[in-house]
């Protein structure tokens, strides 16, 4: 590969690349993280010159905390002193302006928190521009990953056992090329790697048009005795949301537009500060508008997730309405189901299903946030109908309020998606039936589904069972000896778990053992010991989990 211009890269690596990653948005970034994890090297290219400058996502979910855990390094630390003061994360607030007629409040554990019963982490509120900035810091302080910013990829191509992947540098014109084994598309929604696939989308496009401003702004008046992680406003011209970005004055508006060009143009710093003071309803505000950014409200997801050597992440994969945040959410949370089965594949130890099963396992979940979180956006727009009194059930703006329940509360579609999948070992146990499939979680150690996070004692020391896949698989079980030894056969670390109602909890007894894969997930459950469960069982399980059928 020709030498990049100094000035555009950023890290380095002691040995060559092995995974090109289109894109340098926190998804792509979170893949190049999950592969250092893994002791594989990376190389990121992204056209703009550096991390994101507005602030666009929020929201860095309990699961994604639990994926960056596993990074080490203090970014979960980092990224927390990121998050909004005590008090700001705790309700979702709907006003007819904010100085106005109050609608209703939800509280909103999903954002907030849902106790430490159910994650040893728990959800960052904060900013893109602000949180980007320490993936970076960190993918480049592994020694693995190098960044080369103001660079665009302009073709992959394959080549029977490895990619090529040509690269244009903004800012000289100057073409280079690298050869790597295998290639991420974390290239955003207008995806250029995508495009060049042939790969389409499927759902609903355009449903709604907006514009983001980024502003400064003393709403205390109207927040300090009602603090919200969001703030919706409604009336009869005024639709949007106040999102606060610091708790300290720093705001982010989401103003909805007919998608009319010309009214988009029209947002200048002037018009954004006119409708910032409308909706606020003080005309005489003070409003410091610091970027304007508008955007495409789309439901849609990729065909395929894999074309060859090429896998397709993030917003290139899918997109999906903000209201729950789970866009990126679920975009790192598929680096991390993904970064494993690759380091696999390098290592010459996953079996031909390994790679497929990405697509099988993350499409659905994809698909599936992406409905829920249109359902959100939906049950936002009635309580704006209910304040114009035009809702269809002639609901109130309170009732609809009401029904908006879900939006912020979402245990379940965080924690209990489920993976079926041919590298996924059924134990025949029935599936869990929560009585709200997107609010109600059920932990449970059941094959295919998110190992439950409990503590246990390991040399000495507790640890959540969610940490035990820190370095690959992991056997959790009794403390029946031939578990350790079935476990060293396979090259599986064996933890034992003293505590017989953790035992109970991943239904394992006295006598049983869970396989947990190193994104967390359940593949093999034997609730016996090894005397009712063969060694040939658990090797076929553990080779089933590697993508040898």
């Amino acid at each position: 590969m020709a030498q990049a211009s100094r000035q555009h890269t950023t890290g380095g690596m002691t040995s060559p690349p092995r995974v090109a990653i289109c894109g340098a948005g926190p998804v792509g970034l979170a893949m190049a993280l999950e592969l250092a994890r893994f002791d594989v090297h990376s190389i990121v290219f992204e056209r703009h010159p550096g991390t994101a400058v507005h602030p666009k996502a929020r929201n860095i979910n309990t699961r994604t905390m639990e994926v960056a855990r596993q990074w080490g390094g203090g970014v979960t630390r980092r990224l927390r002193e990121l998050d909004l003061p005590e008090g700001w994360t705790d309700q979702i607030v709907y006003t007819r302006t904010l100085a106005g007629e109050e609608y209703g409040r939800v509280t909103t554990p999903g954002f907030s928190g849902s106790g430490d019963h159910l994650s040893p982490e728990r959800p960052v509120l904060s900013s893109q521009d602000r949180f980007e900035p320490v993936l970076l810091r960190a993918a480049i302080g592994s020694g693995k990953v190098t960044v080369r910013f103001g660079t665009e990829v302009i073709r992959a191509r394959d080549e029977h056992d490895r990619v090529r992947v040509d690269v244009r540098d903004r800012s000289t014109g100057e073409e280079d090329h690298v050869s790597v084994p295998y290639v991420i598309a974390a290239d955003g929604a207008a995806s250029g790697t995508r495009e060049r696939l042939g790969i389409p989308l499927v759902g609903r496009a355009a449903g709604s048009h907006n514009i983001n401003v980024h502003f400064r702004a003393d709403l205390a008046p109207w927040t300090d005795q009602r603090r919200g992680v969001m703030y919706w406003v409604a009336d009869a011209g005024h639709r949007g949301v106040f999102q606060p970005l610091d708790g300290a004055g720093t705001w982010l508006c989401q103003i909805s537009y007919d998608g009319n060009p010309v009214v988009r143009d029209s947002f200048t710093a002037e018009r954004c500060t006119a409708w910032i003071r409308q909706a606020v309803g003080e005309p005489e505000l003070d409003v410091d508008v610091l970027s304007i950014s508008p955007w495409v409200m789309n439901v849609l997801v990729a065909e395929r997730f894999r074309v060859g050597r090429v896998f397709l992440v993030g917003d290139a994969a899918h997109q999906m309405p903000p209201t729950g945040g789970f866009g990126m959410n679920t975009g790192i949370q598929s680096a991390h189901n993904l970064a494993w089965k690759l380091a696999a594949a390098l290592d010459g130890v996953a079996g031909p299903e390994l790679l497929d099963s990405f697509e099988h396992e993350r499409r659905p979940v994809a698909a599936s946030n992406a409905q829920r979180s249109f359902d959100n956006s939906r049950s936002v727009w009635a309580v704006a109908q209910a304040g114009r009194g035009e809702h269809p059930d002639g609901l109130s703006p309170r009732e609809a309020v009401a029904r908006a329940h879900r939006y912020g509360n979402f245990a379940g579609m965080e924690f209990g998606h489920v993976y079926d999948s041919a590298v996924i070992t059924s134990d025949g146990s029935p599936l869990p039936t929560p009585a709200d499939p997107v609010e109600d979680y059920i932990p449970v150690a059941r094959p295919g589904h998110r190992a439950p996070h409990a503590w246990i004692t390991h040399r000495g020391r507790p640890v959540s069972t969610l940490d035990t896949v820190r370095h690959g698989f992991a056997l959790v079980c009794s403390g029946v000896q031939p578990w350790v030894a079935l476990a060293a056969e396979h090259d599986v670390r064996p933890y034992v778990i003293d505590d017989p109602t953790v035992r109970t909890a991943y239904g394992i007894g006295d006598t049983g053992a869970v396989l947990i894969r190193p994104d967390g997930y359940v593949a093999a459950r034997w609730p016996h010991d090894p005397g009712r469960t063969t060694a040939a069982d658990v090797r076929a399980a553990v080779r089933r989990a590697r993508g040898w059928s």
